[in-house]
């Protein structure tokens, strides 16, 4: 310690080991030797040998800490985990993780935003233990003092902001949270400490006197009827913190199959990473925040999951003590587990659900039946809506009944019509069953010339048999780790998932009907011709090359369905029948709402999404009725606003931010000589943590000295000087344009040529306005403009801005000056104005825009992002095409495509089925035209006749 790049021997260590950690850029063995060879042969000093930096990284690992364990399951499958503890230790001990912390659940009032706004952490969860004021640790469910001198007991810290502020919504960065405690007044009297049974919030600041501080005076007891209520006792966190303060860290868990190879050759893994839920949505989206667990090719996913709940348990049970950066302060954390993120079937199966393809198909609820029920009109109806909850004690009992099904006599025909009857499948404890119910065949089958065993005899051997299997078990341990599991509900807390539920089914069943009835009547090329001639602009969906989507129509993923589902409706509107593009229009509206980002209103936002989604199903029934039969995802819609009251918005709970990381854990796989598959993978990921940690400026407790250390001044600012390794690091190095900036516009002929105020389209806008000419005279025609929300918008697109009266308005660019004395930055942009027509369009229910022959300027800071706006092709009969130049390798060649030909009309649509800037649009649309009419008058009727069609066909 002390030296400038500790704990590395030297510069020449630390940067190389800098090099190799990097998670998608790994270096083979040979490739490190080639790298450090070629540095030695240009005459670099102290190039270290690669053994030396094996052993250099070695040292630091063991320095910082490894948390790798050897795991052997019940069934004698061994592999390796990193136990959870060392990851949320260095959460607390890093900044920058540290510092971009939630403490305490949050009442986000009217709106939601983040996970810690869900009604789990606010009202299920544990509370957080402790509140510190004044310097006192006050602990939940212990007696305390106010100011004013009577006593309560708090029952559950949370963050809120009750107060009147000119900041507005309670959700906004500027207001500051206060801590409040929600709890119960205590009364004390003669006959011992009355507790009101009303709960009641109160500011954590009127606290005074903690229960330390009293314990010493309490002479009197708690009245029999309070004791429900308040024990006379410390927390028992407060004996094992010794006065440190106490944190919980609620997880995000996820588990996914993944293939450990490049090629399409499967190599299955199952892995399992993990997420600190006290970090708001924009940080658990970035790669530095995803931990790696475990994974193994051989364990089972249960048997992995098993190992991670021991080790979430015995982190809980003894506590993890951490350095707190933000408060220089030694902490203790509680690590629970919050919500199991997945694809359906490892969802499922965590469950102990027996699958989408069983009758019982919903791991939520007992909607389902057999298939005669589920085409009879009570039976498709209840498809629609949400049935009766299923319970971890329902789930667990059934699992356990299986047991006592498979030592009976006809078990395997007993067990699978158990599965059948209920849904409940459980892996964990079927090789069990499955050996138990082969027993007991044998021993039943009856052999020529020997007597048969008795019932009472051939249960004696199973039961033995059993109790062989169970090694000592329970049979409560040989089921579901989950369903036990302190904290978690699991049918409530494995939410629809919606990049596999929404883009990779719904959207991408409705796409592949929709190609077939543009195939059938032979009208694809205009699909691909009116596909290429949208306007992209404002989309921010990169994945909508026409020639790839139509040509591999079947293999699309889920960027291309996402990407599709904002711009359908314009192109297909009368190539499909009508059924077919509101649902088109309605998953348009859907992929909106379920990809908000924030929530203003969670009552009028739920309402809005159960409407669409109701409206969206029924759509279904027209179109296509036996698929909400036969694809359980439209089902699982049903449940998606009940998971975001729970979780927050649901992109909180998506998985893409997991599935891209399986890149990362692939790499790892590829870089092993796959001996010891899940012990290499643990042990790189420790590796590369570790120096990421220590890259960071990441603290570490240090044996030799007893104290909490980091690396040294030259390692801990190295990154901010060089970004290029931060981003091989998985540390974003954004770097935003300023909003108002902008380009000139420059071709060989005229570079920045000067252009008088006189003679620009400004200077008439503002002569028509009777507005005075600035004093400056000489500018730049501009190119492009940056907006408020950092995006770079060109000279002709589409913008949301701001008039000079403040309101808020759509245009189209038709010019941008930029001053000649100061080259970027935008001095005036002149635009054209659209005005809103007074109903949405009766087809595709999108609001109607008119360019205007209004024109404005305003300055570029009052653009405030680009908006998507399509030529309403329908209306002006744009049938005509024509053609435009293909580019190859950046060079236009003579060969063409064929595009739509516009007709000159005033006449566009606002693409309100945009997820990009979402929150300027929808505030830019006046009253009359935010709601959508329902597709389906009559749901019932719909319903009647879908199953009518179905008993149609049958006949």
């Amino acid at each position: 310690p002390g030296s400038a790049y500790y704990p590395w021997p030297s510069k020449a260590h630390y940067l190389t080991a800098l090099l190799f950690s990097s998670a998608r850029l790994p270096f083979s063995d040979v490739q490190k030797r080639a790298v450090l060879s070629w540095a030695k042969d240009l005459g670099a000093h102290d190039v270290p040998s690669l053994k030396a930096v094996k052993q250099s990284n070695e040292r630091v690992c063991e320095l910082v800490g490894n948390p790798m364990r050897k795991v052997t399951s019940a069934s004698g499958n061994v592999f390796y985990i990193n136990d959870i503890w060392h990851a949320i230790s260095k959460d607390y001990a890093n900044p920058l993780t540290r510092f971009a912390m939630q403490d305490y659940l949050e009442d986000g009032g009217d709106g939601m935003s983040q996970v810690f706004h869900g009604e789990k952490m606010l009202l299920e969860l544990p509370s957080p233990p402790a509140a510190r004021v004044d310097d006192k640790i006050y602990f939940v469910n212990e007696l305390l003092q106010e100011r004013s001198g009577a006593f309560f007991i708090p029952e559950r810290f949370f963050r809120a902001s009750y107060t009147p502020s000119n900041c507005g919504d309670s959700q906004d960065p500027c207001q500051e949270k206060e801590i409040y405690a929600m709890g119960r007044a205590v009364e004390y009297t003669d006959a011992g400490f009355i507790v009101s049974d009303e709960q009641e919030v109160v500011p954590t600041s009127i606290f005074r006197r903690s229960f330390v501080e009293l314990a010493g005076e309490l002479t009197c007891g708690v009245t029999a009827s309070s004791e429900k209520y308040l024990k006379l006792a410390p927390h028992p966190l407060r004996e094992k913190a010794k006065g440190r303060m106490v944190y919980s860290v609620p997880l995000i868990i996820f588990m996914d199959d993944v293939s450990g190879n490049v090629s399409k050759q499967w190599n299955k893994h199952h892995a399992i990473y993990m997420s600190n839920a006290n970090l708001p949505r924009e940080m658990l989206e970035k790669e530095f925040c995803v931990q790696f667990v475990t994974s193994s090719p051989h364990a089972a996913p249960m048997e992995l999951m098993h190992a991670m709940r021991e080790s979430i348990s015995t982190a809980a049970d003894s506590g993890i003590f951490a350095w707190d950066c933000k408060l220089d302060e030694e902490v203790m954390l509680v690590p629970e587990g919050l919500f199991l993120a997945g694809d359906n079937p490892m969802q499922a199966e965590e469950c102990s659900h027996a699958g989408l393809n069983c009758n019982y198909f919903c791991r939520t609820c007992h909607v389902g039946g057999t298939k005669e029920y589920k085409e009879s009109e009570a039976g498709y109806t209840s498809l629609f809506t949400e049935g009766n909850p299923r319970t971890s004690e329902e789930t667990a009992s059934q699992a356990l009944q299986q047991f006592e099904t498979a030592l009976c006599s006809g078990a395997a025909g007993k067990v699978s019509a158990a599965t059948t009857a209920t849904g409940v499948r459980d892996s964990t404890s079927s090789s069990i069953i499955n050996t138990l119910v082969e027993m007991g065949k044998k021993l039943r089958k009856r052999e020529a010339g020997q007597p048969a065993s008795t019932e009472s005899q051939v249960r004696t051997q199973l039961e033995k048999e059993l109790s062989d299997l169970l090694q000592g078990r329970t049979l409560r341990d040989a089921i579901n780790p989950l369903l036990g599991m302190n904290g978690i509900n699991i049918h409530m807390d494995t939410p629809t998932e919606i990049l596999h539920t929404v883009l990779l089914g719904v959207v991408k069943y409705f796409w592949g009907q929709t190609v077939f009835l543009l195939e059938k009547a032979k009208l694809l090329n205009r699909f691909q011709t009116r596909l290429d001639s949208l306007d992209k602009d404002g989309l921010n969906a990169p994945s909508l090359n026409a020639d790839y989507i139509c040509h591999y129509k079947g293999g699309l993923i889920g960027k291309h369905f996402k990407s599709l589902a904002q711009v359908m409706p314009f192109v297909i509107n009368d190539l499909v029948p009508k059924s077919v593009l509101d649902g088109w229009t309605l998953i348009g509206e859907l992929v909106v709402l379920i990809w908000h980002t924030k929530i203003d209103d969670t009552e009028r936002y739920l309402a809005k999404l159960t409407r669409t989604i109701s409206d969206f199903l029924n759509t279904t029934a027209q179109c296509a009725p036996s698929i909400l039969i036969s694809k359980p995802k439209f089902h699982f819609l049903v449940h998606l606003p009940a998971y975001i009251r729970r979780f927050g918005p649901a992109i909180v709970f998506s998985t893409e931010r997991y599935e891209s990381f399986n890149h990362v854990f692939r790499l790892t796989c590829i870089y092993s000589n796959r001996r010891a598959p899940s012990r290499d993978t643990c042990m790189t990921f420790v590796r590369n943590d570790t120096i990421k940690h220590i890259a960071t400026g990441g603290y570490w407790y240090d044996i030799q000295t007893g104290e909490w250390v980091h690396g040294g001044p030259q390692v801990i600012t190295y990154l901010e000087d060089h970004p290029e390794q931060a981003r091989l690091l998985g540390i974003p190095d954004k770097q935003l344009a300023d909003p108002g900036t902008g380009r000139i516009l420059a071709t060989d002929q005229t570079k920045h040529e000067i252009t008088l105020w006189h003679a620009t389209r400004c200077a008439d806008i503002f002569k028509k306005h009777g507005l005075k000419s600035p004093s400056y005279s000489q500018y730049h025609q501009g190119m492009s403009v940056v907006t408020s929300e950092h995006e770079t918008s060109q000279l002709g697109a589409h913008v949301i801005f701001r008039d000079m009266l403040k309101k808020i308005r759509i245009g189209r660019i038709r010019e941008i000056l930029i001053s000649a004395a100061t080259p970027h930055s935008v001095a005036f942009v002149a635009l054209q104005v659209f005005s809103f027509m007074p109903a949405r369009h009766p087809l595709l229910h999108l609001p109607c825009l008119l360019l205007t022959d209004e024109e404005l300027v305003v300055s570029g800071t009052d653009i405030i992002c680009i908006a998507n706006v399509q030529h309403n092709c329908l209306d002006a009969k744009c049938t005509d095409f024509s053609t435009k130049p293909l580019y190859q390798e950046r060079t236009q060649t003579h060969q063409t495509t064929s595009i739509v030909k516009h007709q000159q009309s005033p006449q566009y649509l606002l693409n309100s089925f945009s997820i990009h800037n979402y929150q300027h649009l929808h505030s830019l649309l006046p009253e009359s035209l935010l709601e959508t009419p329902l597709r389906v008058a009559d749901p019932e009727a719909v319903r009647r006749a879908a199953v009518k069609q179905m008993w149609g066909k049958r006949q």
